[in-house]
């Protein structure tokens, strides 16, 4: 069993290789402005068509034959670049780019070998069409897909990046608004106790009869039903100044390098060289250049994790750079030994490695930015919506606690002191009591202040079950939320323990929609199936790999067994099964597979609406 865990990582791994290209393929990002010019700059180096070399005088026909050669097939692939951004399914436009693209690698040594004889009347070089001809379908199929890869990934990052970024500014001004909403209750209810302290005195120094204490006790009740109503404000009133913002530093190209897989480049580049050098001198002679040519590029991928670890980006990117020049140079000798002194091909590896190099680590670095930069942007917006949504709590709860002391503990005593008043003469005893009572009240206020800051200091959380509301209010500030809760799964959720397991869950498929959605609306459902509730988040959107990448993968399986997320119709679902209770007797409620997203809002019965 052993044995077999490397050899599922690598099939792992190979199966992810595979979806990230198809992926790449399919996006709509493969025949792009910046695949046409580095087409062109390959067309005129790499892919000229060198049998026509005679000489240094003879390099420009070589130069106008593969740029005139180049806009034919560009062109030809106009109608193709159309197809590509209109074609809905991705299947159909997959096949129709690879398809022309093979097609155009196929054509382009004929097409090369047409303009030459109609603009230098010379006659057209036939031979070797099988060598040049794959070579053409290698190289093509490749460095358009890395391009695409690269520029899918760019994309991908600036995308979820640009998303995330906006979410976590506006949870960030949301702290911002709190931070004002916590100054500005703990003014209110200082001033507040104050001047109910002063209108106490003022009523026990005049008259003291029933009209006069009902009009203290009217207020202390005003006073307790504006505060319970700031305590459900929402923040989105609040005023925020706005917090000055860093521009992100330029970054050179040079950063934008990191080192490939090992023995990668060299097998892109044997992919497109050893068909000629088969066609040139025979199968030895490419074998010789296999055996030859993949140990220096493996030595090239050893010297540049050794001499690029724990370096600087852009050192890091001087020494990709210089050890593949390196490499060229090296491989340029190599192949002089197989095609002889005079053809002038043997210059190729000169320009062809460190391009065919710095390609590739240009793709590895944005394949890696584009994940790195999106789990970074997650971990922090996961974590400010919940630290937002504790303060937000923990700032919210001095407010009810002094609406409950006024309405309870003041108010009950001025009943009662109106009561007497309106029976009896007060003595000094009943006034000194009412006096003591309504001040330990007061006092009680402010020291439930202190005690709440306390606690935040401490980093102790609210209450579970207030957490999960005060959550779905959170996300507001960033996205419409619809959210549904049955009536066995709320009588579920007064167990805090359970509840706080499902905000967590919840949390993360806010996160998750706003990765994977540019839509402006996350839908909440909770449920009981069974015995677990059954919580669905899910947005307009589209998973940027197929659903056979697993949910460890996709890092949410610390959500638990059964935890997935998957492609419905023009949703992205996070779905997570939590076991109920085992002493909590809850008959099951079969739950339908889900239908399609638009009756996804009416499928629960009587809900309970959270927000």
């Amino acid at each position: 069993m052993a044995g077999r865990a490397p050899d599922l990582a690598a099939q792992r791994r190979v199966i992810l290789g595979v979806h990230v290209w198809w992926d790449a393929v399919t996006s709509r990002a493969f025949f792009t402005r910046s695949a046409l010019w580095i087409s062109l700059i390959v067309s005129v180096s790499v892919m000229a068509p060198f049998q026509h070399f005679s000489g240094p005088a003879g390099y420009l026909h070589v130069v106008v034959v593969a740029v005139v050669g180049w806009a034919v097939l560009a062109a030809a692939l106009l109608p193709a670049a159309v197809a590509e951004r209109r074609i809905e399914r991705a299947v159909p436009r997959g096949i129709l780019i690879l398809a022309s693209v093979i097609i155009a690698a196929t054509l382009r040594p004929f097409v090369n070998e047409g303009v030459y004889a109609l603009l230098y009347s010379g006659a057209p070089d036939l031979s070797g069409m099988a060598a040049r001809i794959v070579s053409n379908i290698v190289v093509w199929v490749a460095g358009l897909s890395i391009i695409a890869m690269t520029v899918q990934s760019i994309e991908l990052t600036h995308g979820s990046r640009a998303r995330l970024s906006v979410a976590i500014a506006a949870l960030t001004d949301g702290r911002r608004r709190l931070a004002r909403f916590e100054s500005e209750n703990r003014e209110l209810l200082g001033a507040l106790v104050s001047r109910l302290r002063r209108r106490r005195e003022e009523m026990l120094s005049g008259m003291i009869d029933f009209a006069a204490v009902r009009d203290y006790s009217e207020e202390v009740r005003t006073a307790s039903h504006e505060l319970e109503a700031r305590s459900g404000l929402d923040l989105r009133v609040i005023a925020s100044v706005a917090a000055e913002r860093d521009l992100p530093a330029p970054r050179s190209v040079l950063t934008m390098l990191r080192p490939t897989p090992y023995l990668l480049t060299g097998f892109v580049f044997l992919l497109g060289a050893v068909p000629y050098v088969h066609h040139l001198s025979g199968p030895w002679a490419a074998a010789g250049a296999i055996l030859l040519a993949a140990p220096v590029t493996g030595l090239a991928d050893l010297i540049i994790r050794r001499l690029a670890r724990d370096a600087s980006a852009a050192r890091r990117g001087r020494v990709i750079v210089g050890v593949w020049i390196a490499a060229g140079v090296v491989m340029s000798l190599i192949t002089h030994v197989f095609v002889g002194p005079e053809n002038p091909t043997r210059f190729v590896p000169l320009i062809s490695v460190p391009l065919v190099a710095v390609a590739l680590a240009a793709c590895t670095d944005a394949i890696a930015r584009a994940s790195d930069s999106a789990h970074r942007l997650e971990a922090v917006l996961a974590l400010v919506a919940r630290t937002l949504t504790a303060k937000t709590a923990s700032a919210r709860r001095p407010l009810r606690n002094a609406a409950h002391v006024l309405h309870g503990r003041v108010q009950g005593r001025c009943v009662l002191l109106a009561a007497t008043a309106d029976e009896w003469e007060l003595t000094p005893d009943d006034i000194t009591t009412f006096r003591r009572e309504t001040d330990a009240a007061f006092d009680s206020i402010v020291a439930f202040i202190a005690e709440v800051d306390s606690a935040a200091l401490e980093g102790s959380v609210q209450s579970a079950h207030e957490d999960l509301f005060e959550l779905v209010a959170t996300w507001r500030s960033v996205v419409g939320v619809e959210s549904t809760i049955s009536n066995a799964a709320a009588n579920a959720l007064a167990d805090p323990v359970l509840s706080r397991r499902v905000a967590t869950i919840v949390n993360e498929g806010f996160v998750n929609a706003i990765k994977h959605s540019v839509a402006k609306e996350v839908w909440v459902d909770i449920d009981v199936t069974g015995d677990a509730l059954l919580v669905r988040t899910w947005s307009t959107g589209v998973l940027d790999h197929a659903p056979v990448v697993g949910p460890q993968l996709r890092g949410i399986s610390v959500l638990g067994a059964g935890a997935r997320i998957y492609q419905r119709d023009d949703a992205v679902v996070l779905e997570v099964p939590v076991p109920l209770s085992p002493v909590r007797e809850t008959g099951p409620t079969p739950i339908a597979v889900p239908p399609r997203r638009v009756r996804w809002p009416r499928r629960a019965a009587r809900p309970t609406r959270v927000g």
